[in-house]
């Protein structure tokens, strides 16, 4: 028999899952219940998006896995957002 860790006592079921039933059972009822919770586009993405992505997604130097520490460019526009939005400073090479 296999013990499992007590660390994943705690684990319970995910909560969009418990949702997403609910709302079906509530559809069931006749209940027009427009979910809202992890999207659902009801139109496809514009034809310049796709034409965008496959040019992108054709090019062999962009396969490869982010860096740890991530976009540079990304690491200091969070760091600005925190200082707006908070009034704290953050270093974005360290933190």
């Amino acid at each position: 028999m296999i013990q499992t860790a007590k660390r994943l006592e705690g684990i319970g079921e995910y909560y969009f899952s418990q949702k997403l039933r609910e709302i079906e059972e509530l559809n069931k009822q006749g209940k027009n219940i427009i979910n809202l919770g992890i999207g659902s586009p009801d139109l496809p993405p514009h034809p310049e998006v796709i034409r965008v992505l496959q040019e992108e997604a054709a090019k062999p130097n962009v396969h490869a896995y982010q860096n740890y520490k991530g976009s540079p460019v990304l690491r200091k526009a969070i760091s600005d957002w925190y200082a707006t939005w908070y009034g704290v400073t953050v270093n974005p090479d360290t933190e």
